[in-house]
């Protein structure tokens, strides 16, 4: 009785070392499944497991009241992974869908980071790119997301980051002008507006034309995975200025012909004919004077005659030259535009001026000077 109860606490220590070893057995058992690239470490799993179990020993043996946590059990670890096995299959076949079912079902009977990393990378190979982030973004969110190591944590972030950066935005475009055209980056868009455009992040040109409005220009900077209402309002054509009003031609006036350049020959035929009055009223000049000596000296009435005749010829050749002479040297020495205001100046003079005439009597004549005012 002694010697049981001497080693007593050495059969509750071994009890306790074998419990714990038994469940952490239990847990480990789908941990050779959690890498499809490394099949070796399901033979490891056992070693690791029973390594991780030492610190739950001494626990135990530190509290030996205490119960180890209850796993799942054999049932579900073994659907688990069979479920896993599947999806690694698939997803060698390339049947990425196939390989989002087994891993996913296996994540749901037994939560891993092995299985939600490759269930995402099933849906990134599908080309399923929302669920892929999701998944990515759930991935790592995950306390556990560092067991599954460095390079699988790398790819799952760089994965996340390239497909965020690949999702369009959708962008709906309105107008209030009716029959608008759009087009994206100088390509038409079919269909009426409003519509849902569907872009790839970056800038973007959107033209929009419509009859009786100016053309618009909106430059757009898309983000990825937004949704961006844009309504864009475009101007009336403005109303066209009324045409300007017929202007009459006018033709203007025919220049005046030149000035007919006068002739200076009437001048000196004038000028002549003065002379020759002069002439002949000085011949009559000296007749008279002989006459008259001879009538002094013989008074008789032939003398007396011929005195009176020669003294009025003289006289009218004399005003004859006179006159003819101031017309002359006026015509002679005027420009060809004064001339004949000047001759009509002589001709008809204003008053207050004084003026000689020749005159002729029946029996005398001579030169008269007559004063105008």
């Amino acid at each position: 009785m002694r010697l049981f109860n001497r080693f007593a606490p050495f059969s509750q220590l071994a009890l306790s070392v074998a419990i714990g070893a038994l469940g952490v057995t239990l847990f480990a058992a789908p941990a050779h499944a959690a890498d499809p690239a490394k099949p070796a470490a399901a033979k490891a799993a056992p070693v690791t497991a029973k390594a991780t179990a030492m610190p739950a020993v001494k626990a135990s043996a530190a509290t030996p009241g205490a119960k180890a946590p209850a796993g799942p059990d054999k049932k579900t670890k073994d659907l688990a992974r069979k479920a896993y096995g599947e999806g690694e299959k698939a997803y060698a076949a390339g049947d990425y869908s196939a390989a989002y079912t087994g891993y996913s079902k296996a994540n749901d009977l037994i939560p891993s980071a092995q299985a939600s990393y490759w269930a995402a990378k099933s849906l990134d190979q599908a080309g399923k790119t929302d669920d892929a982030i999701r998944g990515y973004e759930a991935l790592l969110a995950d306390p556990n997301v560092n067991k599954i190591g460095e390079d699988k944590l790398a790819d799952a972030h760089a994965r996340l980051t390239a497909l965020k950066a690949s999702l369009v935005g959708e962008v709906t475009v309105s107008t209030a002008a009716p029959g608008a055209v759009l087009l994206v980056d100088g390509a038409p868009q079919p269909g009426p507006l409003p519509t849902v455009l569907k872009l790839s992040p970056g800038p973007h040109k959107l033209t929009l034309t419509a009859e009786g409005y100016d053309a618009k220009e909106v430059d757009l900077q898309v983000q990825a995975g937004t949704q961006v209402q844009q309504s864009i309002e475009m101007a009336p054509h403005a109303a066209p200025a009324p045409p300007p009003a017929p202007v009459a031609e006018v033709t203007p006036p025919p220049p005046p012909p030149p000035a007919e350049k006068h002739s200076k020959v009437p001048a000196y035929v004038t000028l002549g004919i003065a002379a020759g009055g002069a002439v002949v009223g000085t011949i009559f000049g000296v007749k008279a004077l002989s006459s008259k000596s001879d009538f002094d000296k013989n008074p008789t009435t032939e003398h007396a005659d011929d005195t009176e005749r020669n003294a009025l010829i003289a006289d009218m050749a004399f005003g004859v030259a006179l006159t003819l002479g101031v017309t002359g040297i006026v015509l002679l020495t005027s420009s060809d535009d004064e001339a004949p205001a000047k001759a009509a100046k002589l001709l008809n003079p204003p008053k207050g001026t004084f003026r000689v005439l020749p005159y002729v009597g029946r029996e005398s004549g001579g030169a008269a000077a007559r004063l105008t005012f």
